[in-house]
């Protein structure tokens, strides 16, 4: 709910921005703005009026990300200061584009009437709404079953911590690093390690956490985790590190989850010819069904319901839908006389059980198209690591759960550098780096190597 509610808090600063500039202009129009005084109607170009009012909608949630106004993972200490901040960056803006733009774009000029009276109304509405908003996310917090977990082994000095960031009405439960395993990550939003830790126990504290959706952070002193990407954060007066899975995060989870949509969406419309042949091509070479369908591991370690195109012989894929426990046993046997990769994960050479219009499809990775239903629907993501069977899963050291963090694949790092080549530690290792270090850029990067791979037959 609370997440919900700061998604929405940009999109409803945009809509009173629009109705307050409305408003503006409506009363501007208005001949008596002064009881019985007539003023003359001003030229009002409408059409540069809504140019100059789109410019100054969108200006204003830039500052505000700029200023970190949105987070979405947080909430914003002292808000209302960094809202007035906003407010006079934006005005100082929309003053500067009104009166210096107006030689080239805005040739009737823009009412300063509008723009004092916009900044007045403008102001009132979003305090308005604010202090509701606030409210109603301070409400959801402690209805909230998720409480804080704080974990020290010095609980004076976590109970007198925790007096001054005021976590006491906020249901926060304190623990010894001793008590940590036995709880239940996943009923605290927030984890906050305080004191000397030594780099294993906050090691395996946030390999434990981070298939939940807890934030994690530590009051230092002295230890720190090296191998993670970390934010200081100010908790009013204690300055604290969030450990994070990966520098995404926030409003760029939000763009990359956008990125996920309209590149699957372009992609499954493009290719939706070649995928009805490629199924065409399956039926007539094996019976049904066309998909191969089974359960991976997902993000957070949930199964998701994997699907790609049908590459084996039906009666010989492993799953209830296909081959069962027979199709199960040839695989076991497959693996100790033809395996060829070692460890975890692995890989059969020269597969019997691969129709030959599927090894086309592997070679090609055309079988991996229908995961862009996936990535549209939101279990899997464009670029990330790949998604393992759960008995694979089981195999998994502590360091390698990270890759359950994010969404899994439909291409990744390890699939632009050696793909099938790789064992599942050097695999392990390029798709962490790209957790550690992903972006849109990255992603794009990912993808244009990918086509690159595919063309090359590597």
């Amino acid at each position: 709910m609370t997440l919900r509610i700061r998604i929405i808090r940009p999109i409803f600063h945009m809509i009173i921005i629009a109705w307050a500039f409305y408003a503006a202009y409506l009363i501007r129009l208005k001949t008596d703005l002064i009881p019985f005084v007539q003023l003359g109607i001003p030229p009002i170009p409408l059409q540069e009026s809504i140019i100059y009012g789109a410019i100054a909608i969108v200006s204003f949630s830039i500052f505000g990300m700029i200023k970190h106004l949105y987070t979405l993972t947080k909430s914003v200490h002292n808000y209302f200061t960094i809202l007035s901040k906003v407010r006079l960056y934006w005005i100082v803006f929309i003053t500067f584009v009104a009166y210096f733009w107006q030689w080239f774009i805005f040739i009737g000029g823009i009412s300063r009437f509008i723009i004092v009276a916009w900044w007045v109304i403008t102001g009132i509405g979003i305090l308005v709404f604010d202090i509701i908003r606030n409210y109603s996310e301070k409400q959801s917090l402690r209805r909230s079953k998720k409480k804080i977990l704080i974990i020290s082994d010095n609980r004076e000095k976590a109970e007198e911590i925790v007096e001054k960031l005021k976590y006491n009405d906020r249901q926060a439960q304190i623990i010894t690093t001793k008590n940590w395993k036995t709880i239940d990550k996943k009923n605290y939003h927030t984890t906050l390690a305080i004191g000397s830790i030594q780099p294993d126990m906050l090691q395996n504290i946030m390999d434990s956490i981070r298939l939940s959706s807890s934030r994690f952070l530590h009051v230092a002193e002295g230890y720190f985790l090296e191998d993670i990407v970390y934010t200081t954060e100010t908790l009013w007066p204690i300055v604290a590190l969030e450990y994070k899975h990966s520098t995404l995060d926030g409003w760029s989870r939000v763009f990359k989850r956008l990125f996920d949509i309209i590149f699957s969406l372009g992609v499954i419309i493009a290719i939706s010819p070649l995928m009805v042949l490629t199924a065409i091509a399956i039926k007539l070479s094996s019976r049904w069904p066309v998909f191969y369908i089974q359960k991976r591991v997902g993000q957070y370690g949930n199964c998701i319901t994997f699907i790609k195109f049908r590459s084996m012989y039906s009666h010989l894929s492993t799953g209830d839908w296909f081959g069962g426990e027979q199709a199960n046993k040839i695989y076991q046997d497959l693996i100790k006389k033809s395996n060829t990769r070692i460890w975890v994960i692995p890989k059969i050479a020269n597969d019997p059980r691969i129709t030959p219009i599927g090894k086309f499809l592997r070679a090609t990775s055309i079988d991996e198209l229908p995961q862009f239903f996936l990535s549209l629907r939101g279990t899997m993501s464009v670029v990330g690591p790949r998604p393992h069977l759960p008995n694979e899963v089981k195999n998994y050291d502590t360091r390698h759960t990270r890759l359950l963090s994010i969404k899994p694949w439909i291409t990744g790092y390890a699939q632009i550098f050696g793909r099938h080549k790789l064992n599942f530690d050097q695999e392990a290792k390029l798709d962490l780096y790209y957790i550690q270090n992903r972006s849109v850029r990255l992603d794009l990067y990912v993808i244009i190597m990918t086509i690159k791979v595919l063309f090359q037959g590597k």
